[in-house]
């Protein structure tokens, strides 16, 4: 049987965010959800090209069995 995690203070884990520096809150959110948003756009463009090249390496390899045949 797992535990339940302990329960979490927002006040604290927001005052620990604070002081930490680890988040910038000085950021617009608008600006996070745009670079996400450029995030998705380039990782659909990146499994993209990886399936052209696996198409493209598979194609080549066909071919080259055909040929060997």
């Amino acid at each position: 049987m797992s535990c339940p995690p302990p329960p979490v203070d927002a006040r604290k884990a927001l005052d620990f965010l604070r002081t930490s520096g680890l988040v910038d809150l000085s950021v617009p959110l608008s600006r996070v959800v745009d670079q996400v948003s450029q995030l998705d756009d380039v990782a659909g463009y990146v499994l993209a090209w990886e399936r052209y090249v696996l198409v493209v390496a598979n194609q080549v390899a066909d071919d080259d069995s055909a040929a060997g045949n």
